[in-house]
C-alpha cells in the first residue's frame, strides 16, 4: 500500500474481491446483491484490524449497523415518557428504525443492567433519561454506542443532551399570580434532577421578579415514591391549618397527587391556585383550574432523531445541549 490510510481498494485486494463488493459490504447492500456470509465476514475481518483508522472505523459502524435504537426511561406510566415514546417511535419508524424500549423503575441498579443488555444486542445508539448521579457510565460506552440524554441530563455532562425549556417559562407561568399573592408553595420531589432543578430556579425567578421574596417554608420536597405529592401537601395542611394559596408542582406526576388530596379534602377551587410544568388533556375538564406548561413532544421527538442521525453519520454536533421551548396553557 503507498499510505498508511487503508482505502476499499487495498481491502479488496486482500480480500481477493472487487472494490465494488467491498463497498456494497460497508453499505449494507450484501444481501441485496447476494454476496455470500463468508465473503461478507472475509472483508469485515480485514477491516477489523484497521479499526483504528478512523474512517474505518465509520465503514465497520456502518456495516454492523443493526437499525435498532434502545430507549431507557424510568416510568412507562408516566404520562410524559408515554407521550414522548409515542412520537419517538413514530419518527424513527418513518426511518426504518426500531426502538428497543427499556424501564428502569427509578432504580440505578436496573438502569445499569438494562444499559448494558441493550450495548449486548448491539443497538446502534441510546437514549437515556438517568437515573443515575454521574455520567461516566454512559461516557465509556459512548465511546463505542452514541448515546444521547433526554429530559434529565447531568451537571457538567460532555454528553449530548435534549431537554425543554424551563428557566423563563416557569417564571412566565407564575408571574400572574405571584403578583397578587403573598404565598407560594413549591411542592416537588428528587430535586436533585437538573430537570427539576431549572423549574426550581424558574419559580423562584418568577417570584423574585414581582418583588416576592422566597420563603424556605414554601419550598417543600422530598425523595420520590408513589402518592409522595399527595402526602406532601396533607403534612403542609396540617402544619398550616389550610391549604396554601397557591401550588406550583414540577411534575404531572405530583400534579396528579396534590389533585387526589385535593378532592379527598373537598377544597373549594376558588381558595386555591394550581400551577404545574407538564400538561395533559385531562386539565382542559378539571374541577381545579390548573395553568400549565406544555411541552413539545413532536419537537423533542424530531430532535433525538436528527441528533442520532448526526451522531450515527459522525456529524459534528452544533450544540451539546437542545433545549425545546415548550408552550403556556391557562385555565384560570
Amino acid at each position: 500500500m503507498a499510505s498508511n490510510k487503508l482505502k476499499i481498494n487495498d481491502i479488496a485486494r486482500l480480500a481477493g474481491v472487487s472494490a465494488t463488493t467491498v463497498s456494497h459490504i460497508f453499505n449494507k447492500r450484501d444481501k441485496k446483491y447476494r454476496i455470500s456470509p463468508q465473503t461478507r465476514q472475509k472483508v469485515l475481518s480485514i477491516a477489523e484490524k484497521y479499526r483504528d483508522q478512523s474512517h474505518i472505523h465509520q465503514y465497520l459502524v456502518k456495516a454492523n449497523s443493526t437499525n435498532t435504537i434502545g430507549v431507557i426511561v424510568p416510568d412507562m406510566s408516566n404520562s410524559f415518557f408515554s407521550m414522548f415514546l409515542h412520537h419517538l417511535e413514530s419518527c424513527f419508524r418513518r426511518k426504518n428504525i426500531q426502538l428497543l424500549i427499556t424501564c428502569s423503575h427509578y432504580n440505578k441498579e436496573v438502569e445499569l443492567k438494562v444499559a448494558q443488555n441493550l450495548v449486548e444486542r448491539k443497538v446502534d445508539a441510546m437514549i437515556v433519561v438517568t437515573s443515575l448521579d454521574s455520567d461516566q457510565f454512559y461516557v465509556d460506552i459512548n465511546q463505542n454506542t452514541p448515546v444521547l440524554l433526554f429530559d434529565r441530563y447531568l451537571k457538567d455532562t460532555t454528553l449530548p443532551f435534549i431537554t425543554s425549556e424551563a428557566l423563563q417559562s416557569v417564571a412566565d407561568l407564575i408571574k400572574p399570580y405571584a403578583e397578587k399573592l403573598d404565598e407560594f408553595y413549591f411542592i416537588g420531589c428528587d430535586i436533585q434532577l437538573t430537570s427539576i432543578q431549572a423549574r426550581l430556579r424558574g419559580f423562584k425567578q418568577g417570584l423574585e421578579s414581582v418583588g416576592l421574596k422566597v420563603d424556605r417554608d414554601w419550598l417543600v420536597s422530598d425523595d420520590y415514591c408513589p402518592n409522595k405529592g399527595y402526602q406532601l401537601l396533607k403534612n403542609v395542611h396540617q402544619k398550616l391549618g389550610r391549604v396554601p394559596k397557591a401550588i406550583f408542582t414540577p411534575s404531572g406526576n405530583l400534579l396528579q397527587e396534590v389533585l387526589s388530596y385535593l378532592v379527598e379534602a373537598k377544597i373549594d377551587p376558588k381558595q386555591i391556585y394550581l400551577c404545574s410544568y407538564d400538561y395533559n388533556s385531562y386539565l382542559d375538564y378539571c374541577y381545579y383550574p390548573i395553568d400549565a406548561i406544555v411541552q413539545d413532544f413532536e419537537k423533542m421527538a424530531l430532535a433525538c432523531v436528527s441528533v442520532i442521525d448526526d451522531l450515527l453519520n459522525f456529524k459534528e454536533l452544533k450544540h451539546q445541549a437542545f433545549f425545546i421551548q415548550p408552550q403556556i396553557i391557562r385555565h384560570h
